[in-house]
């Protein structure tokens, strides 16, 4: 018995379809990525809008006591305002910066009544964002 090996050549149709499946593929990649980019846009734009929002109230109503670089104004350290970069400030959370804005702590006054709750939250996020530690 003498078998052959045969070899087979791809014909037109066999390329024809592995050029249309390529080319699809490469479309659906194509509408994927942009899906990604065009979905994640919005979020990025209100993201810095809420920052920079939240920068301006600071530098409104926080920035006398705690310095446009959160370590601190000469006033802010004689009324003992900590350090935004610190570990103890870094490590409490959205919630209890938001009850300290919102109510005054030691010689912090309560901002409650001047502030809204969505800007004292933007202010909460705004603290870490802005003063935690890079790593």
């Amino acid at each position: 018995m003498d078998e052959k090996l045969t070899l087979k050549c791809p014909s037109r149709a066999d390329s024809a379809v592995r050029s249309s499946r390529t080319a699809r593929f490469g479309t659906l990649a194509a509408v994927v990525a942009a899906t990604v980019i065009v979905s994640s846009a919005p979020r990025a734009v209100a993201r810095n809008a809420d920052d920079s929002a939240a920068a301006q109230t600071f530098k409104s109503n926080c920035v006398v006591c705690h310095g446009a670089d959160g370590t601190g104004t000469p006033t802010g350290k004689s009324l003992k305002a900590p350090d935004l970069h610190s570990d103890a400030v870094q490590k409490m959370t959205d919630q209890q910066i938001q009850d300290q804005i919102a109510n005054g702590k030691n010689n912090m006054p309560p901002f409650k009544s001047t502030l809204s709750k969505d800007q004292i939250a933007a202010l909460a996020a705004y603290v870490h964002s802005a003063f935690g530690k890079k790593k």
